[in-house]
């Protein structure tokens, strides 16, 4: 069960990271303040996992 909360963990970070970087492309603020929130419940699931994975 610890390789599923360690394979989920680097997802999610993966996820975040491409957030971030889709919200510092683009130009509409709405559109940013969207990619911000995504990335921070991507973010907040990605902690929670590595917390869940003991790394």
């Amino acid at each position: 069960m610890k390789v599923f909360w360690l394979l989920l963990a680097v997802l999610l970070t993966c996820l975040t990271s491409g957030g971030l970087m889709s919200a510092a492309k683009s130009a509409d603020g709405p559109s940013v303040i969207g990619d911000l929130v995504i990335s921070t419940l991507l973010g907040a699931g990605a902690v929670g996992s590595w917390k869940r994975a003991g790394t």
